[in-house]
């Protein structure tokens, strides 16, 4: 059964949307809550549309490319069944918390991890390298550098951020942790980004907002409450 969007001024305040649009747009929305492929040009297949008409009603609905109205859609309508922790009520998580203790168990006993964001990101991977280093854990960032050249030749675990959960380099990253062994952490907005999917274990922090802002123009909780998770993580499971 197709999803039915009420409000739709709403939704899309600045939209400028045909009636034939309304329909594709659920269409997107189902793909988005059954994780298929979220690709433009399978998309636009689907809808029987080209991928010129679908980014044409990405413009309509009031976003200026495909990438980012994708982003705003899947923190729209999540499907992860997700943990909450009832001190950080901004913070939801994909696992137990007995599991996310066994992933810090882990990084205890390494006594290194691997650390990547951009952006302001960098300002959490800065953050996480001085407080693990305050427990003996030694943070490698990184930014500019291939885990191939960074690696000791055991796996470690990577902790990433990413407030859209769709870093290019940070995917990188992922995937060269995932073939060394490596478990992955990250930390992002969106429960349905690819930085949520591939990760083991993924915290999901909030924004404050709905609406998607790579430049970090706006108000936006996102850094600060990283921060304040990072606190809680460190102190209870490190």
């Amino acid at each position: 059964m197709m999803t039915q969007i009420f409000q739709i001024d709403r939704l899309f305040p600045n939209n400028h949307l045909r009636p034939q649009d309304i329909s594709i747009i659920e269409s997107i929305i189902d793909s988005i809550t059954a994780k298929e492929s979220l690709d433009i040009r399978t998309l636009a297949q689907k809808n029987y549309i080209s991928p010129a008409s679908l980014s044409r009603i990405v413009r309509r609905a009031g976003f200026s490319n495909f990438k980012e109205f994708i982003f705003f859609l899947s923190s729209q309508f999540k499907t992860e069944q997700l943990t909450s922790f009832s001190n950080l009520p901004f913070v939801h998580c994909n696992r137990s918390p007995e599991k996310i203790a066994a992933f810090f168990k882990k990084i205890r006993q390494q006594k290194r991890v691997y650390l990547f964001g951009e952006g302001f990101c960098t300002i959490l991977v800065k953050y996480a390298y001085r407080k693990l280093l305050l427990k003996h854990i030694y943070g490698v960032d990184l930014d500019g550098v291939e885990i191939a050249i960074a690696s000791d030749q055991a796996p470690h675990t990577l902790i990433t951020f990413s407030q859209s959960g769709e870093n290019k380099n940070g995917l990188i990253k992922i995937a060269g942790c995932k073939k060394d062994g490596g478990d992955i952490i990250t930390i992002t907005t969106s429960a349905n980004s690819s930085y949520a999917s591939m990760a083991d274990l993924a915290f999901i922090v909030d924004s404050g907002t709905d609406s998607p802002d790579p430049e970090n123009i706006g108000l936006n909780f996102f850094y600060g409450n990283t921060i304040n998770l990072l606190e809680n993580l460190i102190n209870q499971y490190v």
